[in-house]
């Protein structure tokens, strides 16, 4: 048996892809309930934990947007509901003294705003020369077009 297992995580490794996913989701589910079973008794713990974590997750996606630089697939509307939400929550934790609940809203509702500044950043309209290249405009320097050599007549 143990065998088979050492064997699974070799494959596993050297695979890549699916099963690295695979393998992501089942560790991901295994302390999601573990750590429901341990810190049932203490709620501020759990919330605190929760909080954490879903606010960690806006991060690895800012940093995914900005190593990527691919914001093709992002819904604007959905991340604006999402700023809109989390501000109501931030605001619903100062009103209740809930540092955890603030806090974590707070963050999120910041890394919700960055995503929708890389959004528009990145799908903002670009000028082309004839060329189809992308014209970039850059402060105090005046962009010349090429001009190629003329042709001695006949």
């Amino acid at each position: 048996m143990q065998l088979l297992i050492e064997s699974f995580w070799i494959f596993a490794l050297k695979k890549g892809g699916v099963v690295n996913n695979l393998i992501i989701i089942i560790v991901t589910m295994l302390l999601c309930f573990l750590s429901i079973y341990f810190l049932f008794q203490w709620p501020l713990a759990l919330g605190s934990l929760a909080a954490w974590v879903t606010t960690g997750s806006f991060f690895l996606q800012v940093v995914h947007i900005l190593k990527n630089k691919d914001t093709s697939g992002l819904s604007i509307g959905m991340w604006a509901a999402l700023f809109f939400g989390v501000s109501c929550w931030s605001a619903y934790g100062a009103k209740l003294n809930d540092l955890p609940l603030l806090v974590a809203n707070g963050i999120t509702a910041l890394m919700a705003l960055i995503v929708i500044m890389l959004k528009l950043w990145n799908e903002r309209p670009r000028k082309r020369d004839g060329n189809g290249r992308k014209i970039r405009r850059i402060p105090g320097i005046v962009l010349r077009p090429r001009i190629k050599k003329a042709k001695p007549l006949k």
